[in-house]
């Protein structure tokens, strides 16, 4: 997959994704891969706009890095990424659509019906529609993809299911299993002194957490699918009061320490109890290897 800086010429033939992409969601994914059906049929390549920052003053969904591994997944070839600052969000709206068309060779673009864009967000898919066909593009507007309630697919509902705990729910409207990404870092060491030796993950600063809880999750490490069993949140039972992501991972014992993995999880299974000894704690531990089975 390329990556490319917005404002970075490149002249490749593209069918270019345009939206917000914070989440990479069911409903995001339906552009991404019309993007990607009109670009096999005319020889030309899927690029997607990414923003970062300013939009959310909560954290991310996905970070990134994780929406570039997600959108590498989906067969998207190229990323251009921009930052919402200041001076990019008082562009006007053809001055945005001006620089799209002058920095990359676009032949299509596809976008959500509730797509708006520069300053003040006065631009809209009529206004684009009559831009791209001065400029001799193609222009495709999907609906918007609801949940079972009608409701529009949103970021906002996923964050919130996120926080209450419900990774069914999150997982169902993001099409795919909900992620951290980070690196394993050594921690004290109390779970292999108990015989539960864990993987501790070290995230980046703005990314959504689940809710506090034991987790059954999976890794993939070497090409090989594993089973794993996920805490995130304290660590009462040993006095720890801080936010950790810490990861039994099945039938593993090899070093991973400053590796970078990804954590995909699942479903949950309990939430943090502060147990009356270490004894406890392991016995509880036992039980919950169940999941693994």
């Amino acid at each position: 997959m390329k990556i490319i800086k917005y404002g970075e010429i490149d002249k490749t033939p593209i069918s270019i994704c345009l939206g917000y992409f914070d989440a990479i969601h069911i409903g995001h994914t339906k552009i991404i891969n019309t993007a990607k059906e009109i670009a096999s049929r005319n020889g030309y390549k899927t690029y997607l706009l990414l923003f970062t920052g300013g939009k959310n003053a909560t954290p991310d969904i996905f970070t990134f890095f994780e929406r570039i591994i997600k959108l590498k997944s989906l067969g998207v070839d190229g990323v251009i990424y921009q930052e919402l600052n200041a001076k990019f969000m008082a562009k006007s709206k053809d001055e945005f659509l001006n620089d799209i068309f002058n920095f990359y060779n676009v032949k299509n673009i596809v976008v959500g019906e509730d797509f708006t864009y520069g300053k003040k967000a006065e631009g809209n898919v009529c206004h684009l529609k009559e831009f791209a066909t001065k400029k001799g593009a193609n222009l495709t507007v999907l609906e918007k993809v609801t949940d079972a309630s009608g409701e529009k697919i949103s970021s906002k509902d996923i964050k919130t299911a996120l926080i209450k705990g419900d990774i069914g729910l999150a997982n169902s409207l993001l099409g795919s299993n909900y992620f951290i990404r980070g690196k394993v870092l050594r921690g004290k060491g109390l779970g292999a002194k108990i015989g539960f030796p864990t993987a501790n993950i070290l995230t980046e600063e703005n990314k959504l957490l689940v809710k506090d809880g034991v987790y059954l999750t999976c890794t993939i490490i070497g090409g090989k699918l594993y089973s794993c069993l996920t805490n995130v949140g304290a660590q009462p039972t040993v006095n720890g009061n801080n936010t950790v992501i810490e990861t039994y991972i099945n039938d593993f014992s090899s070093d991973l320490y400053d590796k970078e993995i990804s954590i995909y999880f699942i479903e949950k299974i309990r939430d943090i109890v502060k147990f009356n000894s270490v004894d406890e704690l392991k016995e509880q531990l036992t039980k919950d290897l169940g999941w693994l089975l």
